[in-house]
């Protein structure tokens, strides 16, 4: 695998190095948006996975979630889920409630691999079409699409 824009080879057992949108990138050379990153509702989190589970023709993953900051604050790293490919669940870790994390791990029981070239593809496309449906402001029912980080109107600058 090689980044699209600037050649760079990926390996993806690095997977902190790669951003798989649409297609899998370097971190150099692509970003995840703010949306697809920013923290979210363990509720909001199950809403999206039987979105997409339905739009991916899965059957619904079972999530679940861990609050024990014992399990999940390592000594050098945080760890934010963990997918089971034999039972077809998903963990997550109060950290790991994004668009993004929701994602990888859903890569994971869709391709039914570790960190492969196959896991990344199949996580570039789940982000791009999770990422298509927050331009559209069109989440789950209940659940908007976007939220603004301002608590009121948009601001306008008068003089």
């Amino acid at each position: 695998m090689k980044c699209p824009k600037c050649g760079k080879v990926l390996d993806p057992a690095r997977h902190g190095d790669l951003v798989c949108d649409g297609q899998v990138w370097c971190d150099g050379c692509h970003y995840y948006e703010q949306e697809l990153l920013r923290p979210r509702e363990f509720k909001e989190i199950e809403a999206w996975s039987a979105l997409i589970c339905a739009a991916f023709g899965l059957k619904p993953v079972p999530l679940e979630q861990d609050q024990d900051p014992a399990n999940f604050r390592k000594e050098a790293s945080v760890v934010l889920a963990e997918a089971d490919h034999g039972q077809k669940a998903i963990l997550l870790y109060p950290p790991g409630c994004r668009l993004t994390t929701l994602c990888h791990e859903l890569a994971h029981i869709i391709s039914g691999e570790d960190h492969t070239p196959k896991w990344a593809a199949t996580f570039a496309r789940l982000v791009a079409w999770v990422k298509a449906r927050l331009e559209k402001n069109a989440g789950p029912p209940g659940w908007p699409g976007k939220v603004s980080v301002y608590p009121g109107p948009p601001f306008t600058q008068t003089r």
